[in-house]
């Protein structure tokens, strides 16, 4: 996926939830700004979880997913 199309779901306001599908069949939700980090390239963002996080290439993303 384009990393401006990332880019531009990420930095709406107000945040909105969405979720990524990765090319591997996982599933990411990010419910608030706080689950999410991205330099400012957007080429890969972190989803950190309550013990964990994971780094997600922006070239893996297959879609994005609104409720």
């Amino acid at each position: 996926m384009d990393a401006t199309a990332v880019k531009d779901v990420v930095e709406r306001q107000p945040f909105r939830p969405f979720a990524v599908r990765l090319s591997d069949g996982r599933q990411y939700t990010f419910r608030t700004p706080r689950d999410l980090g991205a330099p400012r390239s957007y080429r890969e963002i972190f989803r950190f979880g309550d013990s964990e996080w994971v780094l997600i290439d922006v070239e893996n993303i297959m879609e994005i997913v609104e409720p």
